[in-house]
């Protein structure tokens, strides 16, 4: 009798021990092969962007230098990327011409460019070494303004490249009122103004040794050309497409002809774009070597993205994508 008693009070005890091991092996599994959740994957909240994506390039250095006319979108795509992945970026200006130097001299990672680079840079790339990589960010119009009081709404590229080489130099010589023309231009290191000089001047290099009239008033940034036009009488110069919107309606745009033929067309994305619009360019950022150091290609990589580019069309320039 008492050996039953006792083997009733030990079998429930078994049971309850055995109980509890079983729940403490299930619970050791479970933390073990705990399944992630992923039906969120890829929706980053503004925090966890800050918190992971953010500190990607956290211990990289970029520098960009060169084009005056990128440097504005430069500084927002820059702004933008860091606030997202982090890392140190440094934008320069100085002209298209300076970044394309600092390129080939080592002291920056990226030049922007508002131009082709020229055979003699390639040429001392290829002395030292250098192996030159080209991206296309953007669209461009070189934009011819006037100031207000000129009346004269539409030019030829060829009357264009005549009021810069000095042989048009009255408004009444292309329909206007008697008026000395003031013609305004970029400074020598800009990739606006040389780009100007091989499409319109030179007539897509076909005449090289045309070049501007040492009458032009030569000028280092387009906000001094606005300035310039807007606050004088009889000027015509020449800004990119972004810039009109800080100018307002104290300047006039005139449409661009092709020829006598040709039917005027006046700057926008669209125009830019399908490069109907006679002075449409592209815009360029270049680099050395063939694999790009991870900071500078994923930046790259950013302005390129759908992101990247509706900031460049906010900044006033036309998508490539």
């Amino acid at each position: 009798m008492k050996s039953n008693l006792k083997n009733s009070k030990i079998i429930p005890l078994i049971i309850i021990l055995l109980m509890l091991s079983f729940l403490l092996l299930s619970s050791c599994k479970s933390k073990g092969s705990q399944r992630i959740d992923t039906s969120d994957a890829g929706k980053h909240t503004e925090e966890s962007e800050r918190l992971g994506a953010g500190s990607l390039y956290e211990n990289d250095s970029l520098i960009i230098t060169g084009s005056t006319t990128l440097l504005e979108v430069t500084q927002k795509w820059s702004e933008e990327f860091m606030k997202k992945y982090g890392g140190k970026i440094t934008v320069n200006g100085g002209g298209s011409g300076e970044g394309i130097a600092a390129l080939l001299n080592g002291t920056t990672d990226l030049a922007d460019s508002s131009r082709l680079i020229k055979q003699e840079e390639l040429d001392k790339a290829k002395s030292l070494m250098l192996y030159i990589k080209e991206f296309k960010i953007l669209y461009d119009g070189v934009c011819i303004i006037t100031s207000k009081n000129v009346d004269v709404k539409e030019l030829t590229l060829n009357q264009l490249a005549d009021i810069y080489m000095n042989k048009i130099t009255n408004w009444n010589q292309i329909g206007g009122l008697d008026s000395v023309i003031v013609a305004v231009a970029r400074d020598s290191n800009s990739g606006t103004g040389e780009y100007f000089l091989r499409k319109v001047i030179q007539k897509d290099y076909k005449e090289k040794d045309n070049d501007y009239s040492p009458n032009c008033l030569r000028l280092q940034s387009s906000s001094d050309i606005i300035n310039q036009i807007a606050n004088n009488d009889n000027g015509i110069g020449y800004v990119g497409l972004g810039y009109l919107k800080d100018a307002g309606d104290s300047i006039n745009v005139i449409s661009v002809k092709n020829d006598d033929n040709s039917t005027g067309v006046m700057p926008g994305f669209q125009t830019i774009a399908d490069k109907s619009y006679p002075i449409a360019r592209d815009m360029f950022v270049y680099a050395t070597g063939k694999d790009l150091k991870p900071l500078a290609q994923a930046f790259i990589d950013f302005i390129l993205s759908d992101d990247g580019q509706k900031i460049g069309q906010d900044a006033g320039f036309a998508k490539i994508s």
